[in-house]
């Protein structure tokens, strides 16, 4: 079932709310069966707000992105993370946005660079794996 941004988001902030209670009433808690009962719920909290995040990425990936549009070599040549633009990356035709991806800190992975067709480069290292399915979506190489 795939939730709204908003009920996802609602969701969350009343994790972070009950979280933070949570918290307050560790520093309180003589009992250490008790404080252990809180840091159980504390943990569970987390893994539902990691659930929740995912969620909200999986939602981004699949919305239809208007602005997808057919990009040159050239035109991808300008995505280099630098001077204010994005960074874009291509692999097997499909263009995507690693600008605020960890992976791409300073627009750059492992040597590569943002701005270039990497499908060889990815083929080499990543074959296989489901990693380009957390990117967005700009357009396709031409």
């Amino acid at each position: 079932m795939i939730k709204s941004e908003k009920t996802i988001c609602q969701r969350m902030k009343q994790i972070i709310e009950e979280s933070e209670s949570n918290i307050k009433m560790l520093f309180k808690m003589p009992c250490i069966y008790a404080r252990t009962s809180v840091l159980f719920e504390l943990s569970a909290n987390t893994a539902e707000l990691n659930e929740l995040c995912s969620q909200l990425i999986e939602n981004e990936n699949r919305q239809v992105q208007p602005t997808q549009s057919n990009i040159t070599i050239e035109q991808l040549s300008q995505f280099t993370g630098k001077n204010g633009n994005p960074a874009y990356v291509a692999v097997n035709g499909i263009v995507y946005d690693v600008t605020n991806n960890a992976a791409w800190a300073a627009a750059t992975h492992f040597g590569l660079t943002a701005g270039k067709d990497l499908t060889d480069e990815f083929a080499s290292c990543h074959a296989g794996h489901s990693i380009l399915d957390k990117l967005k979506v700009v357009g396709k190489l031409i």
